[in-house]
């Protein structure tokens, strides 16, 4: 390892921390939006929602495949977070 590399990984593990919460917050705003439409008679879906959480699914995958360079691991994809 360079001696870059143990601040990089901190950057990027926190990186992939703070988007798992970030999916997080989006799954419970959408079931939200849901519940509350649903009580309104209407059935919608939130698409703006979908489109951002898989936004959030590629960064993850992205910085995983980065760190598993780093730490010489395999290149397995990350599981999806939502």
């Amino acid at each position: 390892m360079q001696t870059h590399e143990p601040e990089q990984l901190e950057r990027l593990y926190a990186n992939v921390n703070r988007l798992v919460e970030l999916a997080a917050d989006l799954d419970d705003i959408q079931q939200e939006l849901k519940t509350m439409s649903r009580e309104r008679g209407k059935r919608r879906g939130y698409y703006s929602l979908t489109i951002a959480q898989k936004q959030v699914d590629n960064l993850v995958n992205g910085i995983q495949r980065e760190i598993n360079e780093i730490e010489g691991g395999t290149h397995e994809l990350a599981q999806s977070t939502t």
